[in-house]
Formats: structure tokens, sequence, C-alpha cells
């Protein structure tokens, strides 16, 4: 889709195909879908990063970092040092994983095994690795699931309305790995139809929809204080108004309605704004065929009679898990944002 806001957008408004494709390593180990969306590699070497240290970083790390760095604190201008850090993943760095059990099995010791493996690899650790004492910036990650991205966004948000820090990178990073996708294969949550027709795969609502296509990405936005950005920054990308946290989710490929229906009046009134002042919804509609139908009773039992405009953009992203929340900017599901 692009590794710019631009692009991205100009994808969406053109209704440009996404560039699903069959993936190598599913069709190996023959899983029932065999469709993935891995990201375009290697990443050049940020030019602030020794060799060393960008060989030490995994594939999740440098995506965020990209993602972080280049694009998010450039476009916001931001050079302030009291920058918290909020970003989560899913999979973690399974790569770390697998090359330790492969060194393992090489030898009777684990003397071959890299010092740094253990905290690479942690699912909470998509962050460049640390400068030491003098790196004393707040570092934060709250694991949520699919909906990890949003969650931390939400966290980031609280921290800097309350004054706790000055501004934060808030999100998530996702990276393709067969065992993260062997799980969700096994569960029936991916299409197992459309490994022939792979520029149809996600199809959100359709009547013949069949399950998510996962995808790599990262998303990460810059969050300040209100009421708007610097003198003489860019201008922002919009305003976090609210957002709202169910007590119950359901199962994670049947999620309940009634968990959606309490995220998005909940965001609602923390806002402060009525139903009918809502004129779109970014759904979380993965395109499977139970999760969808709830979140739309949702969306019904929230705005009446009312016909709200709704859309996932899975349909053209797939499901980048940690960055599905922060790439769209706001989420009903299972945490919701109400933004302007």
């Amino acid at each position: 889709m692009g590794d710019d806001w631009p692009a991205i957008e100009a994808a969406l408004r053109e209704g440009r195909a996404t560039p699903f494709a069959r993936w190598a390593a599913a069709v190996e180990h023959g899983t029932q879908c065999e469709l993935g969306r891995p990201l375009p590699g290697p990443i050049s070497r940020p030019r602030d990063w020794g060799s060393r240290r960008h060989r030490r970083a995994s594939w999740a790390v440098r995506r965020s970092w990209l993602c972080a760095r280049a694009l998010a604190l450039e476009q916001s201008g931001i050079t302030s040092q009291e920058l918290a850090v909020v970003v989560g993943s899913g999979t973690g760095d399974v790569e770390t994983h697998r090359e330790v059990a492969a060194r393992l099995g090489r030898t009777s010791g684990s003397r071959r095994v890299s010092r740094p493996s253990s905290p690479v690899s942690w699912p909470h650790r998509p962050r460049e690795p640390g400068h030491g004492p003098r790196d004393e910036r707040p570092v934060l990650r709250r694991r949520g699931g699919l909906a990890g991205g949003a969650y931390n966004l939400l966290l980031a948000a609280q921290l800097v309305e309350g004054g706790h820090i000055d501004a934060a990178l808030a999100g998530g990073v996702d990276v393709a790995d067969i065992h993260f996708h062997a799980g969700f294969d096994a569960m029936r949550a991916y299409t197992t139809r459309d490994n022939d027709r792979p520029d149809r795969a996600s199809r959100p609502y359709a009547a013949d929809r069949a399950g998510f296509v996962f995808s790599e990405g990262a998303g990460v936005l810059v969050l300040e204080p209100a009421p708007g950005p610097r003198p003489g920054a860019p201008r922002s990308w919009g305003h976090f108004a609210a957002s709202g946290c169910p007590r119950t989710l359901g199962d994670m490929v049947a999620p309940c309605s009634e968990g959606a229906e309490l995220a998005m009046r909940r965001a609602l009134a923390h806002a402060g704004v009525s139903p009918g002042d809502v004129d779109y919804v970014n759904t979380h509609a993965t395109s499977t065929s139970v999760g969808d139908v709830s979140e739309v009773r949702a969306m019904r039992r929230v705005f009446g009679e009312r016909l709200v405009a709704y859309s996932s953009t899975k349909g053209y992203t797939g499901h980048p898990v940690s960055a599905a929340g922060p790439s769209r900017r706001s989420s009903p599901w299972p945490c919701s944002a109400a933004a302007s």
C-alpha cells in the first residue's frame, strides 16, 4: 500500500488492488490458507545506526523504527527526548526463537545462543535496541491481541492527557511467521477458499466472505497534548477525543456484539457526543462469517434506525494484527476511539 500516508490514502481512494499472494512458507507447510501479504525487504540501515545495532535488530524492530522515526517523527517535527514509547506486537520476534532453536539443535550447550536473544524476542519489545543508561525515555508495552495497537493508543492518550508525559509514539507492529499463521489457520479464521484468487480474498461484509488474510505491517502515531501542534510544526492529522473498552469480548473469532456495543457507547459518552453526531465508522470487520455480523448488530443497536456509513480497510490491507488499530486510527471493536 505504501510507506507513507499520502501513498496509502491514494491507493484506498482509487480502490487499488492489494497485492495478496500465495506465501511460500504457507505453501511449504501445507496450510489450508496459503495466502499472506509479507512486506517487501530488505530494510536499509537507519542513518544513525551502526552495523552491529542493525544486525541485532529484528524485522519487527526495523519496521516499527522505520515507521516511527522516518515517518511519524519527521512528519510531526518533534525533537523532544521526553517522548514515551507505547508500541507492542502480537506475534513478537519469532525469528529469534527459531534461531535459538536451530543453534541449540547443533550443540549440547547454550554457548552458541546470542546474549540479547531473550530480551529481543519478547512479544512486548518491538522497539530499537536500547542505548543503555542514556536511554531514559519511558517505554511501555500493552499486549491486547488483535487490538493491541488500539489499546496502545488509548494508554498513550491517557498518559499525555494526564500530564505524565510530554508526547508519545504509540502503535503496533506484526510480522509474518508460519507458527502464528498455522494457529489461526487451524482455527479456520483465515479464508480457505481463495488460494487461486488472492485479489479478492479479503472482503469484509461480502455475502461469500470466508475469513481474513494475515498481513505484515506497522502503524505508529505521535500523540501530543491538545489544542494542536506547536507553532511551525506540520498540521495535525486529527484529534483523539475519547475511548471506550468493554467488559466482555466473547470468543476471538466469534465475538459477542454486546462487547462492541458497550465499547462504542462508552467512547461516545466519554467524548460527550451523541450517536447522531457520528458520520462514519471504520470497523474492525475481518471478513469472518460471524464477526462481521456481530459488529453490525452492535452498530444497529447504538445508532438505531439511522443509517451510518461504515467500512473496513482490511479489504485492502488484510489484517496486520497489532498494526490494525493505529493504521486506521479508530476502532469500534474491541476498543473504540472517537476521533475527529
